[in-house]
Parts: structure tokens; C-alpha cells; sequence
């Protein structure tokens, strides 16, 4: 078996010998530089896909670290009420509960997120270890 197109044809001119006339494929180099361009792109988009990816995983530990920060903050924060009031001190808690309940659930789906789009990066460097089954 040959390796290219030129070779097959050497190949086989030589078994139909001086009269015999193989006919060559439209546009063989057109057709091999488009392969070629394409799977250029293709490989861009891959890695082009693996950084931002990266930058959404960024962007995930950043709201993290700055809803952290509002979190501290929040821990000081009486919300323009009285915290010696028994009733204002309930108001206080309550609300610093139920803000630290929705901080808490961001921060959970902020992590399943990152630790899914680093599962999908694996898979990404996959496609750069895959190797075609062609003979």
C-alpha cells in the first residue's frame, strides 16, 4: 500500500506499464489544503475552548474570594439596627443566617462548577492525545 497519491499511481503505472492511463482526483492538493486548514481551526478552537475555560474558572474563584470578603464584612454588619434591642438582635441574626445560607450556596455551586470544567479540561487534553485509526 502506498503512503500518498503519487506513490499509489507509480505503483500502479508500473503493473499497466507505458499505455496505461490513471486518471488523477479534481483539486487532490485543494482537497489536501482545505484537511489541512480545517484541522488547523479545529485544533485553535480546542485550545482556544482550554483557556477560556481557564478564564471561567478564574472568574468562579474570583466571586468566591470577593463574596468571601463581603461575607466578613457582613459578620460586623448590624444593618442600621440596634444589637443591644432583643428584637433588633433577632432581625440581625436572622438576616446575617439568611444571607450566609445564599453565600454558602454560591460557594457550593461555584466549586461543582469548577471541579466540572476541570473534568471537561481532561477531556480536552484527551483530543490532543487522540490519534487516528487510519492503516
Amino acid at each position: 500500500m502506498a503512503d500518498n497519491f503519487d506513490a499509489a499511481k507509480s505503483k500502479a503505472q508500473k503493473i499497466l506499464g507505458k499505455d496505461g492511463k490513471i486518471p488523477v482526483p479534481k483539486s487532490l492538493d485543494k482537497l489536501r489544503s482545505e484537511w489541512f486548514v480545517a484541522y488547523d481551526a479545529y485544533e485553535k478552537a480546542r485550545d482556544d475552548l482550554e483557556d477560556k475555560i481557564l478564564t471561567l474558572q478564574k472568574a468562579g474563584s474570583n466571586a468566591k474570594l470577593t463574596l468571601t470578603q463581603y461575607g466578613d464584612k457582613l459578620d460586623d454588619e448590624d444593618f442600621g439596627l440596634d444589637e443591644k434591642n432583643k428584637d433588633d438582635a433577632k432581625k440581625i441574626k436572622d438576616a446575617h443566617d439568611i444571607i450566609d445560607a445564599w453565600l454558602q450556596n454560591i460557594f457550593k455551586n461555584v466549586d461543582v462548577d469548577i471541579d466540572g470544567l476541570a473534568d471537561l479540561v481532561k477531556h480536552l487534553v484527551d483530543f490532543k492525545k487522540y490519534k487516528s485509526k487510519q492503516a
